[in-house]
């Protein structure tokens, strides 16, 4: 019977700090997609408020200050991204505990569970979109994509560089970025 009551305080311990994880990892999360929505959003919303007539005061502008404009918010969506990858590297470090947790609490499927190996159903599945395409390569891409724009930017607005090369340039930097990252950060369990 002592070990039943020196068990129910340990448990009530356990219990907490796996709370406290969990409302760390959702806010983690919340944080990341938000970020991941709105970087997007708002350099999408920033290129198409530029119409005909903004285009030819831009092209009076020094070509300078555009340059430095499409450069500032190149670096900012690489800073996002470093950020990026912290969340998704504690993501990762929280999941892990979670999972600790879990098996220490007797919890078989919480959400932290993470398939393993052999252990998970859809290993067996077919259809393996879902393994290919996970929130680790939706970040690269996304975070890439809206660098590779901004770069083309400050190379075609900022540099005069011609067209066809600038989409060159900013299309292999991009895909660089995102293959570079995303085999970094690969072997975390997706978050």
């Amino acid at each position: 019977m002592d070990t039943n009551i020196n068990k129910e305080p340990e448990t009530q311990v356990l219990l907490a700090v796996y709370e406290e994880i969990c409302k760390s990892y959702h806010a983690i999360d919340d944080f990341r997609t938000k970020l991941l929505g709105l970087l997007p959003a708002s350099s999408l919303v920033g290129l198409f408020l530029i119409n005909a007539t903004d285009m030819i005061e831009i092209s009076r502008m020094p070509k300078d200050l555009i340059g430095f404009a499409a450069v500032f918010a190149a670096m900012l969506t690489l800073a996002f991204f470093g950020y990026e990858i912290r969340g998704i590297r504690r993501s990762h470090q929280l999941i892990n505990e979670g999972l600790h947790l879990e098996q220490q609490l007797g919890i078989k499927h919480g959400q932290f569970h993470i398939c393993v190996g052999q252990q998970c159903a859809d290993e067996h599945d077919s259809y393996a979109m879902p393994k290919i395409f996970n929130s680790k390569l939706t970040a690269c891409l996304i975070y890439s994509v809206v660098f590779s724009a901004w770069l083309l930017i400050a190379l075609r607005l900022g540099m005069n560089v011609q067209m066809y090369t600038c989409a060159i340039s900013a299309t292999i930097v991009g895909l660089i970025l995102a293959a570079s990252v995303f085999m970094s950060v690969k072997k975390f369990y997706a978050a």
